[in-house]
């Protein structure tokens, strides 16, 4: 599966904002995409198990890189909240996120990196981070 595949950490402009959603503090991003557009993202620690039943069920039955890149549209779905584009917001029609141009697709799955871990936080360990450090092999069967 796509676990071990890691998004590359935010290098785009973020500006928080406070709100509040009735319960408690939470902040927003509001991403400043290579286009112009602008993109304001949920705070990831708000998402709930709801997202990621979403997330899986848009990736069902496929595999491979289509498996990895239903699983990023479905995390970005997740996290727009509202966009600048004369655009459906991905979050009701996915298929928007098809209409943007390489480099605003790229910027939003940078900005996805902190829902992913938040999302699927298993995932994101690698053979590499969860090896034996006192193991003469890779394999400590071997």
């Amino acid at each position: 599966m796509w676990g071990e595949r890691r998004l590359p950490a935010p290098s785009h402009n973020l500006k928080l904002i406070e709100g509040t959603d009735g319960r408690k503090p939470m902040s927003e991003k509001i991403v400043t995409l290579p286009s112009g557009h602008t993109a304001t993202l949920h705070d990831p620690k708000g998402l709930k198990v709801k997202d990621r039943k979403k997330i899986f069920a848009g990736a069902d039955g496929l595999e491979g890189i289509a498996q990895v890149m239903a699983l990023t549209d479905g995390i970005i779905s997740c996290l727009v909240k509202e966009w600048s584009f004369d655009l459906i917001p991905p979050s009701v029609r996915i298929e928007s996120l098809g209409e943007l141009s390489l480099a605003d697709y790229d910027t939003l799955i940078e900005a996805a990196s902190e829902a992913q871990e938040a999302l699927f936080p298993s995932l994101n360990k690698t053979l590499e981070s969860e090896a034996d450090p006192k193991a003469d092999t890779a394999n400590s069967n071997a």
